[in-house]
């Protein structure tokens, strides 16, 4: 590709982005298609000659859209938010176009000092000013986090784990699967994760979380790591963090708070409870690529006491030695990987074009429709509230099972909206998760005209 077809294909695809994101997309948010369907449109070898831009573009829109699910559509209410948005898109262009690896400060002095600038005020606005750093997704975050415990009571790195005490973690039975595959990963294993039942509202029991950890102690194991959750994945709970930080300190125990979604609606005055207990924490997550207009992939990860994260991370080859090491921050040392994204650019340009009052702007929006919707959802006749929605997802039943699967099945049917399930205390839910980049009250009219759609034709 020459510089003058980049740039004419170029101009294309931003041209196109802009559309898709003041308009959408013009078919179903969810492709009603089965597997294989699109893989059977592509050839089976790469090209051995070069192929034509206008070619491979209409090929993506006749071939890749129409098998795309659209999580940036206003019309999906699934799963998660994920959002992207103009400033994100042009922060991370920049950064592939240079296309650097930041594994160090050598290897990119301008990525690493940006990304603990633009960490710290995303700390400062959240009320956490600890050091902090990008991971990809909170699923490395936690592992991370779990590393670092993990080194703080057992040199596993050097000696294996051959002859020490079991090292048991908890977290609650509504708390993400991540700290499970974590465990899995440290060489931990199923038998030693605690999940801690839920109180009604579906937050931790911190009655029986304090049962199981003098049970343990008194099998000769040794607790070594909680993990709190700000936003449970499947309706949003909000476990008790302030209490659960008094119980790690008192058994000496590394405290991980995981906000993944929900740590953005901390960037509000008015929603500064949810961080109440978290600087007596250990760690601590949210990705501002769910709920922060920051495009997938972007985890802000702080901690409190980074040198225990490095101890447990931190791998010194002589090929990676540099004469600046002893004054500067090197990121391999605090992830997984060695070779790193600049994902700063793109959370820099976010928190420049937007604002930390723009932001603000939309969080507050979205948490506005999400009550609008759960009273909308009370008035109709069979349509029954799961709990009161405390952040933005709110979950709603017919009451009987089956009947609330096939009214999901209905509305995804549509192609007019995209809702994922749950199932709490034997209840299965409908779970109608709000944060879309594009969403508006329009589309949130549309929703339930939809939704009353599906109800009417049941």
């Amino acid at each position: 590709m020459d510089k003058q077809s980049f740039r004419q294909m170029g101009y294309e695809i931003i041209d196109w982005i802009a559309d898709y994101m003041e308009s959408g997309y013009d078919g179903p948010v969810n492709p009603p298609v089965k597997p294989g369907a699109m893989r059977a449109q592509l050839p089976k070898s790469a090209p051995e000659q070069p192929e034509s831009p206008a070619q491979i573009m209409a090929d993506f829109k006749s071939m890749i859209l129409p098998n795309t699910l659209h999580w940036n559509d206003p019309r999906f209410y699934g799963y998660f938010p994920c959002n992207h948005s103009g400033p994100a898109i042009l922060g991370d262009l920049l950064g592939n176009g240079l296309g650097v690896n930041a594994m160090s400060w050598a290897t990119c002095p301008s990525a690493t000092e940006l990304e603990i600038q633009v960490m710290q005020w995303l700390g400062k606005a959240i009320g956490l000013e600890w050091p902090g750093v990008i991971q990809d997704t909170a699923s490395t975050g936690v592992f991370c986090a779990l590393l670092a415990a993990r080194e703080s009571v057992a040199n596993g790195n050097r000696d294996g784990f051959y002859d020490s005490a079991p090292l048991v973690a908890y977290t609650s039975d509504q708390a993400h699967s991540s700290l499970l595959k974590a465990m899995r990963m440290a060489g931990l294993g199923d038998r030693y994760m605690r999940l801690v039942p839920t109180l009604e509202d579906q937050s931790m029991d911190t009655d029986v979380l304090v049962r199981m950890i003098d049970e343990d102690i008194e099998a000769g194991h040794r607790p070594f790591f909680i993990c709190g959750t700000i936003g449970t994945t499947s309706t949003t709970a909000v476990d008790p963090i302030l209490e659960i930080s008094e119980i790690a300190d008192e058994y000496d125990i590394w405290f991980h708070v995981d906000a993944a979604l929900a740590g953005t609606a901390a960037l509000l005055p008015e929603m500064e409870w949810l961080m109440e207990g978290v600087e007596q924490a250990d760690s601590f997550l949210f990705n501002p690529h769910k709920w922060m207009f920051t495009s997938f992939d972007c985890c802000a990860f702080f901690i409190k006491d980074p040198a225990a994260l490095k101890h447990a991370l931190s791998i010194q080859p002589e090929y990676l030695k540099t004469a600046a090491d002893g004054a500067v921050e090197n990121f391999r040392d605090w992830s997984i990987q060695l070779g790193r994204r600049f994902r700063a650019l793109k959370l820099w340009f976010v928190l420049r074009l937007y604002g930390l009052e723009g932001i603000r702007e939309k969080i507050r929006l979205h948490l506005a429709m999400t009550q609008d919707f759960a009273r909308w959802v009370e008035d109709q006749p069979g349509l029954h509230l799961f709990g009161t929605p405390r952040i933005q997802t709110v979950c709603f039943h017919l009451g009987e099972n089956e009947s609330t699967k096939a009214l999901m099945e209905r509305i995804n049917a549509t192609g007019e909206a995209f809702m994922t399930h749950t199932v709490v205390q034997g209840q299965y839910l409908i779970r109608v998760s709000f944060g879309q980049a594009h969403g508006s009250w329009e589309t949130l009219d549309r929703l339930k005209a939809t939704i009353q759609g599906c109800l009417d034709a049941g």
